[in-house]
């Protein structure tokens, strides 16, 4: 404190000897000394009373076999509410914080539990704070987890997902994972009734491109799944129209009949995945012997035969051809 007024007094007087003789520059001068020396003796008044606050210490978990997988988590934090001079807290503040480490096999069991009484669980925290410190409450105050060190069941994963593509855009192809399957880890019971995972759902509409995209694998009780997300990928492609020509077949004629129709080839226009607009869509249009009717008209309708499901929207030229019947003598 001597020192801190030798100090003040040095500045006071530099302060008086520079050009700073003006009563207006004293009187702020005098002013800031107060409140200097007001916020002093507020510091040590405030430093020796006891304050309560609360302190969020990181836990861990060391020396935990690879093997060993938590069923339920471990929290990452507990809330410590302490007492303490308010001078402690300012050593708090210039120092790393507190952590929590629990030693695996100090409180693992032989029935797969986990477990930090509120009892041990104080200690810890104690040994981590200063001394005149006192712990209050903690939240949580103690630590339960479950954990297996069996081995995992391999599921297939089920994507759940809604794709809606822009107009005049496609899915073109299927829907591709960066895994196929995943490692369940659980109690011998609860893998018995696990046969596959599920993905949080997806939903994309108004597509215009490829989508790729990072999905969890929706949680299970009882169990955890490794790893907890995959990628998928979902091929959109613009589309555009193609023609071409196709001749037409006659089906489901009886023996010895011949039916020629005029004329012999429609045109199709479809629409196609753009990488395929310079093929030709293998496709096929028909002609039913059996939609034959002589008696009411000459003409028969034509209708779409077999095409790849990634060509969509078949349209013909025409909707119905002539015919000719012709019946051959059978030997």
């Amino acid at each position: 404190m001597a020192a801190l007024k030798q100090r003040f007094r040095q500045w006071w007087e530099y302060f008086s000897t520079n050009d700073i003789k003006s009563s207006k520059s004293r009187s702020i001068l005098l002013y800031l000394g107060f409140v200097l020396i007001s916020a002093i003796l507020w510091c040590f008044l405030t430093f020796n009373n006891i304050f309560t606050i609360d302190m969020q210490l990181p836990v861990r978990v060391v020396g935990k076999p690879d093997n060993v997988r938590f069923l339920t988590n471990v929290p990452d934090t507990i809330t410590v509410s302490v007492n303490d001079k308010g001078s402690a807290f300012v050593k708090y503040m210039f120092k790393s914080t507190p952590v929590i480490e629990l030693r695996f096999t100090d409180y693992a069991s032989a029935d797969g539990v986990f477990k930090v009484d509120a009892t041990h669980l104080k200690k810890l925290i104690l040994r981590q704070l200063s001394r005149g410190t006192t712990v209050a409450s903690v939240l949580p105050d103690n630590i339960t987890a479950k954990y297996t060190d069996g081995p995992g069941k391999k599921v297939p994963v089920v994507v759940d997902i809604e794709v809606d593509p822009e107009l005049l855009y496609m899915q073109n192809g299927p829907i591709t994972k960066s895994v196929d399957s995943v490692m369940v880890y659980g109690d011998q019971k609860t893998l018995a009734e696990i046969t596959e995972v599920y993905t949080y759902h997806i939903k994309a509409d108004k597509l215009t491109d490829t989508l790729y995209r990072k999905v969890s694998i929706a949680p299970l009780r009882g169990a955890v799944v490794e790893p907890r997300s995959i990628e998928v990928v979902v091929p959109i492609e613009k589309m555009v129209i193609q023609r071409q020509k196709v001749q037409i077949a006659v089906r489901n004629t009886p023996p010895g009949v011949k039916v020629i129709v005029f004329p012999s080839s429609v045109e199709v226009s479809y629409r196609a995945p753009m990488s395929m607009q310079k093929r030709q869509a293998e496709v096929t249009v028909v002609v039913d012997y059996n939609a034959i009717d002589a008696s009411n008209t000459n003409k028969v309708a034509v209708q779409m035969g077999e095409a790849p499901a990634v060509f969509t929207d078949f349209k013909l030229s025409v909707d119905s051809v002539e015919y000719i019947i012709e019946k051959q003598r059978l030997p």
